[in-house]
């Protein structure tokens, strides 16, 4: 298969990881914890949307908005009740709490669910492949790029350019220092949380054409998230857009040109490889200990 056929595949799949590792990212910054829930976040968004696209007969559009917002009060709702009180307790503490609510969103997700396989309609179920020079690209995959990119830059706009981002900015680096200087720092939490979950919800909408939809499907990519993050530094937003990508593109290229049965192994062995020559990731920063 052409390397820039299978390049492309591995973009648009990096670009999902990049999504689900965007959301780990910011949740660690500010409170110190990986959320193992996070996977689920990402399949309560694909619910939502399948609800909204084919039980409600709503529009792809408006059902990619309605998992974006009820994601974002999910995540608003689970720090406010779960972590808000355990914020200053170890972090081991709150990744033990982030797996509980794992195995408890993944059953309330089968009481109206069961564990039935759904599918979710192709939005463009006419739409033929596209090529682009010797490459063959979907439809779908570019908008799936398309819609991480757009989702990634406002990200960014609103952490350079709103008082609430430079807020959140402020709290990622320096707690103490930035409660002293009046910013409340239970609501940063609160949307750094709802934050976090909106993108996983629209990672959600985004894969549901393209996968099955059951309550355990986000487990596989929370891990492609966390592996994503660890690759490009687990402090580094950047870092982990550029870890998921790579994740992405090194699994279809070795599926393509090696075996499909190494495919979702590969990505594992590279970030092996890395992590013994850059234990803090590619661009993580190297821990200073005063002695």
């Amino acid at each position: 298969m052409d390397a820039l056929t299978l390049t492309l595949a591995g973009i648009a799949n990096g670009s999902l990881y990049g999504l689900v590792a965007l959301g780990l990212v910011l949740i660690y910054k500010t409170q110190d914890v990986v959320n193992f829930a996070h996977g689920e976040v990402l399949m309560f968004g694909a619910f939502a949307g399948y609800a909204a696209y084919r039980i409600a007969g709503l529009d792809y559009a408006t059902s990619f908005l309605i998992a974006i917002v009820f994601c974002g009060v999910l995540g608003a709702v689970t720090e406010r009740l779960f972590f808000r009180r355990l914020a200053h307790h170890h972090h081991i503490t709150l990744a033990m709490v982030t797996v509980g609510l794992s195995f408890a969103f993944k059953g309330i997700a089968r009481v109206p669910f069961g564990a039935d396989l759904y599918t979710f309609p192709p939005l463009f179920p006419d739409a033929k492949p596209i090529q682009i020079g010797s490459a063959i690209v979907t439809l779908q995959n570019l908008v799936t790029i398309g819609v991480a990119v757009a989702l990634t830059a406002l990200l960014f706009m609103f952490f350079k350019a709103t008082t609430l981002g430079k807020q959140m900015r402020a709290t990622q680096q320096n707690l103490l220092g930035a409660r002293f200087v009046g910013i409340n720092t239970g609501r940063v939490f609160s949307l750094t949380w709802a934050l976090a979950c909106a993108i996983g919800g629209a990672a959600g909408v985004l894969l549901g054409p393209s996968s099955l939809l059951y309550p355990d499907m986000g487990s596989n990519f929370l891990l492609k998230g966390f592996a994503a993050a660890v690759l490009g530094g687990f402090e580094s937003v950047p870092g982990a857009i550029v870890g998921a990508l790579l994740i992405g593109v090194i699994e279809k290229l070795v599926g393509g040109y090696v075996s499909t049965a190494f495919e979702h192994i590969s990505a594992y062995c590279v970030i092996i490889v890395v992590l013994f020559v850059r234990p803090y990731g590619l661009f993580g920063v190297r821990p200073i200990h005063r002695v």
